[in-house]
């Protein structure tokens, strides 16, 4: 069966539009409409059912659908299984990461990783933490890496690190000299950058009549920029901003009348599921880094 046919016939299945499937594939309109004739020649089924300007699947396309996307993942699977092969590769591991964490855990244990095992090839993905669960449940990747535990259940979260949070401020503010209320008076509370803590955070800046002016930023990396550049201040994990603390970039204040949260990262891995042996290598280098540090 050629694979240029299921290719255009599932994006036709996806968009039940002749013009978007051609504009997805880069290719002319008329082809689209060929492909599809010909695969319909070739199973012997009608597989669309055109009403005026509507396209929709038949019965015999929505069971013929099934089928062409198990095809069409096992043909690209086996190209990818050939391609690492031929570069020497002979086995896998796939982790799902919080930005977070990609940033901060990974970028050292990805190097000992691959200079222990050089036949390995490791595929990284990113998402936001509360969806590194479903995608590990989904079977996407092997190992996920994220800020809040998955509730998912067919997944175990494991804590790996504790992180105290910090209220961080630009290089420019002496701790010795500020009040963090003043500090906060004076600059944007940069919020909601961390999945867990701001909730309980807001609520006790609330109960203190602290003078907050809170400012939504969704990324950890986007606030660290911001506070540098003297915009605002946030409470952070030190993980995040060890490396700003020690060039003097950043300062951390005192706030002896909060009681600041920890931040953790969770490994997350499937339930009841052997993982294969590359990903027991990564966790067994992971808790062994952990432990180290």
């Amino acid at each position: 069966m050629d694979i240029k046919l299921l290719r255009t016939f599932i994006m036709m299945a996806k968009e039940l539009n002749f013009h978007r499937t051609a504009e997805r594939l880069y290719l002319a309109q008329p082809t689209v409409s060929v492909h599809i004739r010909q695969l319909e020649e070739m199973v012997g089924y009608a597989l669309f059912e055109r009403t005026g300007r509507k396209v929709r699947l038949t019965a015999a396309g929505e069971r013929f659908r099934l089928h062409a996307d198990k095809i069409l993942q096992a043909h690209d699977e086996a190209l990818s299984d050939l391609a690492r092969w031929k570069a020497g590769y002979d086995d896998r591991l796939d982790l799902l990461l919080a930005p977070l964490c990609a940033e901060h855990v990974l970028p050292p244990l990805w190097k000992q990783y691959t200079m222990k095992h050089p036949n390995v090839e490791v595929r990284i993905y990113t998402t936001l933490s509360p969806s590194v669960g479903p995608g590990i449940a989904a079977g996407r990747s092997h190992v996920g890496l994220a800020r809040t535990a998955s509730t998912h259940p067919d997944t175990e979260s494991h804590v790996l690190h504790e992180d105290p949070v910090l209220l961080v401020a630009p290089g420019t503010v002496d701790p010795e000299q500020v009040d963090y209320r003043e500090l906060l008076l004076d600059h944007p509370l940069l919020t909601k950058n961390h999945p867990e803590y701001w909730d309980e955070l807001l609520f006790q800046l609330h109960e203190t009549r602290a003078p907050i002016r809170p400012m939504s930023v969704s990324q950890v990396a986007v606030t660290r920029k911001l506070i540098i550049e003297g915009l605002g201040v946030s409470f952070l994990p030190r993980s995040a901003v060890q490396e700003d603390l020690e060039k003097g970039d950043l300062v951390a204040l005192p706030t002896p009348d909060l009681r600041l949260p920890t931040a953790y990262t969770y490994v997350i891995t499937p339930r009841n599921k052997e993982l294969p042996r590359a990903a027991q290598d990564f966790l067994k280098l992971l808790y062994v880094n952990e432990a180290s540090s």
